[in-house]
């Protein structure tokens, strides 16, 4: 791996070859550059790299080093931020499967699972810091602002020619997903060095400066592949590793108990346009099943569940899967894909809660008096012989 100290020591002795300024009455030439990293990052689907990311602080005596493997997927069905992830280094691996997101421990054989995500919760993921994806989002807004000074220069490091791409900002830095720029509480110039091979037009480093301070943040591609064999589809769900990883029980809620009056809700029915609630199959029996889309065990599901729609008399059983972690449109692809022949539901995640569900799939059984007779996981053979028995009571 390169030596990023050495770099960057390189970096300030030669950065003065060659300069494109892009300010007033520049060569257009300089801004193309910015344009053509900008295009070439927008064009990725698919990309592998090794990520290094390193901080030193000379007036804290503070220095850390990180480093691990990227992969990234940037296909279009990744609708709620614009990829998928998976990341491996030393302390264990994370996942963002485009809804989801887990993390292992390698020291305690822990795994964390959060199931629903928002844009917000990718600020502090450091696989993210300053990565190929900060730089595909911000760099349109960077190349467009004409209040951000930038210019283009070329560097020698070792015997070969970089472009050193510069841009200066006042009092932000982009955000972690480079969705934007995160404004700082006091008046900071920052510096931004973007090393890029003048072949591949990928990135080699990314380094921020802050005016009147020694700190130096970079982080570094190498081994870059694009399109590479991607990783297996069971790796993007997180029930393809409990038998290795034991969930962390900080805060996981326990699931409903038999005996318990099932909590009425109010859902969006995916068929349709309309909502139903659950209080609209009293006298019924109803299986409650709560999935998500990136989870083997239930896409697994959908053949028994299927069974069992068409087994049993509409008129005495309901199957209501329920879903309030992907967006509409995953869970729509989902049933397409898998052929879900049974009533899907989407809305607010609080009937989780009311739930007590923390992991996938999980199963609820109401009998027709709204009584639960049944929680936990898929097992075909109690749920079909508890529906059978409790069908012939209620004739």
């Amino acid at each position: 791996m390169k030596n990023f100290s050495y770099l960057f020591r390189l970096i300030i002795l030669v950065s003065a070859c060659i300069s494109l300024q892009l300010s007033a009455g520049t060569p257009e030439n300089g801004l193309d550059i910015f344009r053509k990293f900008s295009q070439k990052l927008q064009s990725l689907k698919t990309v592998n790299y090794h990520y290094t990311r390193e901080f030193t602080y000379p007036a804290e005596d503070y220095h850390s080093k990180s480093e691990g493997e990227m992969y990234i997927d940037f296909s279009k069905e990744n609708d709620l931020v614009g990829f998928r992830y998976q990341y491996k280094d030393q302390d264990g691996f994370s996942v963002f499967n485009n809804s989801g997101f887990f993390e292992t421990s390698a020291a305690d054989r822990t795994i964390h699972i959060k199931n629903r995500m928002k844009a917000a919760d990718f600020e502090g993921l450091s696989a993210l810091y300053n990565s190929i994806i900060t730089l595909r989002n911000i760099l349109p807004a960077v190349i467009g602002d004409k209040n951000i000074v930038k210019d283009v220069k070329d560097t020698l490091i070792g015997k070969k020619h970089f472009y050193l791409l510069n841009f200066t900002m006042q009092n932000r830095f982009p955000n972690y997903l480079g969705t934007g720029f995160t404004a700082t509480t006091e008046k900071i110039t920052f510096y931004n060095k973007l090393i890029v091979d003048r072949k591949s037009f990928m990135p080699v480093s990314f380094i921020q400066l802050k005016k009147g301070s020694r700190d130096i943040n970079r982080t570094g591609f190498s081994d870059i592949v694009v399109d590479p064999v991607p990783p297996s589809d069971s790796s993007w769900y997180y029930s393809s590793y409990l038998k290795e990883y034991r969930q962390e029980e900080k805060n996981v809620p326990k699931i409903i108990s038999m005996g318990q009056s099932a909590p009425d809700f109010t859902l969006d029915k995916i068929a349709t346009a309309g909502k139903v609630s659950l209080h609209e199959y009293k006298g019924k029996i109803i299986l409650l099943e709560f999935w998500i889309r990136n989870c083997s065990y239930c896409i697994n599901a959908v053949p028994e569940l299927n069974r069992l729609h068409r087994k049993y008399d509409p008129s005495k059983f309901k199957l209501l899967a329920v879903n309030t972690t992907d967006s509409r449109k995953s869970i729509e692809q989902f049933i397409l894909k898998h052929q879900v022949n049974y009533d899907v539901l989407s809305g607010e995640e609080t009937v989780n809660k009311n739930y007590g569900i923390s992991a996938f799939p999980q199963m609820v059984l109401i009998d027709k008096n709204g009584v639960v007779i049944y929680s936990g996981d898929l097992n075909i053979q109690v749920l079909d012989s508890l529906i059978s028995t409790n069908l012939q009571v209620s004739s």
